[in-house]
C-alpha cells in the first residue's frame, strides 16, 4: 500500500511540474508566434526578421590551440569593439562599426589565423 501511495504522489508531482512549466511557457510562446513580444534589454542578441535592421554584432569562435591573440589584433585593426569574451568556450562577441559592411567584416574575420567560425548574432527559433 505504501508503495502505491509513493508512486501516485510521484506521478502527481511530475504532473504538477509539467503543468507549471507548460503554463509558464505559454505567454512567451504566444509573443514569439505573434511577433508582438519585446526584446530582452539585457541581452546582446537581436531579433533576425526581414524588416529589422542588420545586426552588427558578430560571434566569433577560434581554435583554442592557436589562441585569441591574432583575433584580438584583427578586431583592433578593423576598429571593432570587443563586447564579451566567453569563458565556457573559445569565442568572443564583437560589435562592428555601423558604417562598415557586415558581410565584408565576416569575410575578413574568417581569414584570421585560428578563427573557426564567424556568425551574426541573433535568435533562432526551432520548430
Amino acid at each position: 500500500m505504501k508503495r502505491y501511495f509513493k508512486a501516485s504522489m510521484l506521478l502527481m508531482g511530475l504532473l504538477f511540474i509539467q503543468l507549471t512549466a507548460a503554463s509558464a511557457q505559454c505567454p512567451i510562446k504566444e509573443q514569439i508566434m505573434n511577433g508582438d513580444g519585446e526584446e530582452n534589454g539585457g541581452s546582446s542578441a537581436t531579433r533576425t526578421e526581414p524588416s529589422s535592421p542588420v545586426s552588427h554584432t558578430l560571434i566569433i569562435f577560434f581554435d583554442r590551440k592557436t589562441g585569441n591573440k591574432p583575433l584580438l589584433k584583427a578586431i583592433k585593426k578593423q576598429g571593432c569593439t570587443l563586447l564579451y569574451k566567453y569563458k565556457e568556450f573559445s569565442g568572443v562577441a564583437v560589435k562592428v562599426d555601423e558604417n562598415q559592411d557586415i558581410d565584408k567584416a565576416i569575410a575578413d574575420f574568417r581569414k584570421v589565423k585560428g578563427v573557426v567560425s564567424v556568425n551574426k548574432d541573433g535568435i533562432m527559433q526551432l520548430q
